[in-house]
């Protein structure tokens, strides 16, 4: 019982330490990059419980932000939008930055089942970003994504 209760507690803390009052997740790495002439700072997510939270339950997404997501090789993305507060396009990229597909404008689920957003094939990234913005900035399907030493990184193991 108190083994249980202090893991509780434990769980309770890191979460609680992990939140701002605005919603926004703290300790997360960050990368700025420029994408069509503008640019973002972007949460940047490798680990499982973090890819399974992504964006859940904020209220917003300001302009100029996103979330990246990094998966281990061989992942095949799919990512739906339970839980989910806000619109956003989800660009799919391969391993060497270039774009792979694009869900533009893709809705909150507002009951089960969910609609869940497949990758065609095999890839490293998804890039979440306010909805619309992959069209106001020109983005599509062959572009490179300037990710950087990030491309050199290894991918995460799980």
């Amino acid at each position: 019982l108190m083994g249980s209760w202090l893991r509780g507690l434990s769980l309770g803390c890191m979460l609680l330490a992990g939140l701002t009052a605005s919603g926004a997740v703290l300790a997360l790495d960050r990368i700025k990059i420029e994408l069509g002439g503008a640019h973002f700072e972007l949460e940047y997510v490798a680990d499982p419980q973090s890819r399974r939270l992504g964006l859940m339950g904020r209220p917003s997404l300001p302009a100029g932000t996103g979330m990246l997501f990094d998966f281990p090789d061989g992942t095949t993305p799919a990512i739906w939008m339970r839980n989910m507060q806000i619109s956003l396009d989800l660009v799919y990229i391969d391993a060497n930055g270039t774009i792979a597909q694009i869900f533009p404008r893709v809705p909150p689920c507002q009951a089960m089942p969910c609609e869940v957003y497949h990758a065609s094939r095999p890839l490293r990234f998804v890039l979440e970003l306010p909805a619309g913005t992959a069209a106001e900035q020109g983005l599509a399907v062959g572009q490179p994504v300037p990710l950087g030493t990030l491309l050199q990184k290894p991918a995460p193991r799980e």
